[in-house]
């Protein structure tokens, strides 16, 4: 079996995820219970804008490696011959 380096790209889609959960319940409450202001919308715009930004540049930066470069490789060979060896 075989662990490609992919595994670290599945775990950074989860925390993006996250993040925009994360982001979704923060709106929630600035539309909810915040003031509408100025202000408000325009921290919401910054924030958007900057956040979106940044998961931008971290998908173009990520996008150029080879996800299915090996990590390293588990091989059960070695396992049989230990019992091979346990056998004898």
């Amino acid at each position: 079996m075989i662990i490609t380096l992919s595994i670290f790209y599945y775990l950074y889609l989860v925390v993006v995820f996250l993040f925009i959960l994360y982001s979704l319940f923060n709106f929630y409450h600035l539309l909810r219970f915040g003031f509408f202001s100025f202000a408000n919308i325009a921290f919401m715009v910054a924030y958007l804008v900057i956040a979106g930004a940044l998961l931008a540049l971290s998908f173009n930066l990520l996008a150029v490696f080879d996800w299915q470069t090996p990590l390293f490789s588990l091989k059960i060979g070695w396992l049989s011959d230990f019992f091979n060896l346990i056998k004898l």
